[in-house]
């Protein structure tokens, strides 16, 4: 039963840890999601030694996302503050949502100087979000 409760935890930190992600940076985004694996990992081992694995990771996952979600906002803010023109990465997969059409959503890249480092995990939210293979070529075309 102790399992099961902990076990709920974690996912209900995860729910709540994806659904902030919605609305942030792609380093905001980026940094929660690498910060909660780092973390889960960490605390998995560190708990395993004193018999609460379950508990560390769960304790783990939400610091290291919180952690990472932190550091990233701050960088998405200094970027932010480089092009205040840039479009975050949840806008892209918002009007990909809506059908715009692609070469609307470069053209918006392009008029904006928007530039994006994307990694897998970006990538996979993209694609979750209906963004083209063709936009996210191009948004990883625009490199850091």
């Amino acid at each position: 039963m102790h399992k099961r409760v902990n076990f709920l935890v974690l996912v209900l930190a995860a729910a709540l840890l994806s659904a902030g992600c919605e609305t942030a940076g792609q380093n905001t985004t980026g940094g929660a999601v690498g910060g909660g694996l780092l973390g889960a990992a960490v605390g998995g081992i560190v708990g395993h030694q004193s018999g609460h694995g379950l508990e560390g990771a769960a304790i783990g996952a939400a610091t290291g996302a919180v952690a990472g979600g932190l550091i990233g906002n701050q960088m998405d803010k200094k970027a932010m503050a480089v092009n205040p023109n840039h479009i975050p990465i949840t806008k892209i997969a918002e009007m990909a949502s809506q059908g715009l059409p692609d070469a609307v959503i470069i053209d918006e890249i392009q008029r904006t100087k928007s530039k994006y480092n994307l990694n897998s995990e970006l990538i996979t939210y993209l694609k979750q979000n209906k963004v083209s293979d063709r936009v996210i070529d191009y948004m990883l075309s625009t490199g850091k």
